[in-house]
């Protein structure tokens, strides 16, 4: 007889492991289903891979900068496998942690592959064997994986997303194929680790889908990092010979590098799994659900990248948890309203809302900004590269989007966001004293600059 549940979740990743504990607080008996690793991508190939490696190679930058500092400065020569050593021993810490909880909470783990044979059974193989189990209640949390290129041949230095960071090796030139959010951290951590570094984008600028004056200041800080930035251009022939490629660009240029990254998409991991079978609404791949997770099947819901939408590790834990709660019962429904986002260059960028344009095509604004390099905090630290700009309604000075380019960008993110999901006009913010010297003065003074109040900026025109 299969082992019967009350939920049951497909993927154990950021989704699917969330949604499995919140419905474990909520009394119900829970089993996730995970072919692989406790964690998904985020845990084991993305997120937390990539922060662990831009934190060797944040100190290598302080130890390159120690002069700066007082101190005689000392040789930072990269060891890469003892990088990568360190972030699997990081990685390991983290998913034996997740299954304590599972432990604690009295979370079935069960491993193998699995698949709908009906609404309320998943088939699980491992290893030759199947089993089965059945489940009131599924939320499938499979993930994504990284899209290839055809263009591009199979060889053990053409590296996707989700591979680089199992390099054993550090890049005579890197060539980064794709300017969004992961190709732009991995130009500036492996040009920070003493890689060269080509960054191409086939579309106008970097972060095509960002702040285009945010997106246009961090293309300067990489560039003064001495990243080479080619927009508005593709990689149209790449040959391999003698474990170098020549690659040629449609502008007609050539590079040469040794090692290529290809950030260019994803694609949803529905495949295998029934879903066609029992009737589920799939949009090219994607599964579509509603505000509350549903899919189109009753009992069956989904979360995570496996919808589509926001492909973050905060906003699958925000909808696995969603997911899990309807389908207890509760009247949980997901609000898309406040995402913060965040790009762990080096320094960071954080965003929440819209950009700026964004915002002028639909109200009055009025705009502000502040950069670090008049912060007393940031010239404590050494760190006068960064910018943060806030834009609200002219007419209610409700926050309507913020930026931060800047060190711990993606930490004093989040106290614009929640301004923004409070609904609090930028007054609230700046009439908030902020302990100083710290970084989130930064965000202070560009509310005070928003209604004329600016301490450390001179006054527009003015000297």
């Amino acid at each position: 007889m299969p082992e019967v549940y009350d939920i049951a979740f497909l993927g154990g990743g950021p989704a699917g492991y969330q949604g499995a504990i919140r419905a474990a607080q909520l009394g119900a008996k829970v089993a996730v289903v995970e072919e692989k690793f406790l964690g998904g991508v985020c845990l084991n190939r993305g997120c937390i891979p990539t922060k662990t490696v831009r934190a060797s190679a944040e100190v290598g930058r302080a130890m390159r900068r120690a002069r700066e500092f007082g101190f005689e400065p000392v040789e930072a020569k990269p060891d890469i496998q003892a990088i990568i050593a360190r972030k699997e021993r990081v990685i390991s810490g983290l998913r034996r942690s997740i299954a304590g909880l599972f432990q604690a909470r009295r979370v079935a783990l069960v491993e193998g592959r699995g698949r709908f044979i009906a609404a309320n059974k998943i088939e699980v193989e491992r290893e030759g064997q199947s089993s089965l189990i059945e489940a009131a209640k599924v939320v499938i949390a499979t993930g994504s994986r990284p899209a290839r290129l055809p263009l591009f041949p199979h060889s053990p230095r053409v590296f996707l997303a989700d591979e680089i960071l199992t390099i054993d090796y550090l890049p005579r030139h890197l060539l980064v194929v794709g300017g969004g959010a992961v190709g732009v951290e991995m130009a500036a951590i492996f040009r920070e680790l003493g890689s060269q570094v080509t960054l191409v984008e086939v579309m106008d600028r970097l972060l095509p889908y960002d702040d285009a004056e945010m997106a246009e200041y961090l293309t300067g800080v990489l560039k003064r990092r001495k990243i080479a930035v080619k927009c508005g251009v593709q990689v149209c022939a790449v040959e391999e010979e003698a474990g170098n490629f020549t690659c040629r660009l449609d502008d007609r240029s050539e590079l040469t590098p040794d090692t290529i990254l290809l950030a260019t998409g994803r694609r949803f991991n529905t495949e295998g799994l029934g879903l066609e079978e029992l009737g589920v609404n799939l949009d090219k791949g994607r599964i579509v659900v509603d505000e509350h997770m549903m899919t189109s099947i009753p009992g069956i819901y989904a979360a995570g990248d496996v919808i589509g939408g926001w492909l973050l590790a905060h906003v699958a834990f925000a909808e696995g948890i969603c997911a899990a709660e309807h389908a207890l019962g509760l009247g949980s429904k997901m609000d898309y309203h406040v995402v913060p986002r965040c790009t762990f260059t080096i320094p960071e960028y954080a965003a929440v809302g819209v950009s700026e344009a964004e915002a002028e095509a639909q109200y009055p604004i009025k705009v502000a900004r502040f950069p670090f390099k008049s912060l007393g905090m940031g010239q404590c630290l050494g760190e006068l590269e960064g910018l943060v700009k806030i834009i609200a309604d002219a007419q209610t000075d409700q926050v309507l989007g913020a930026h931060i380019i800047g060190p711990h960008a993606a930490d004093l993110i989040h106290e614009l966001a929640l301004a923004m999901r409070g609904g609090l006009p930028s007054r609230m913010i700046m009439e908030t004293i902020h302990a100083h010297p710290t970084l989130s003065e930064a965000v202070a003074e560009v509310a005070q600059a928003l209604h004329g109040q600016a301490i450390h900026s001179a006054p527009p025109g003015g000297a």
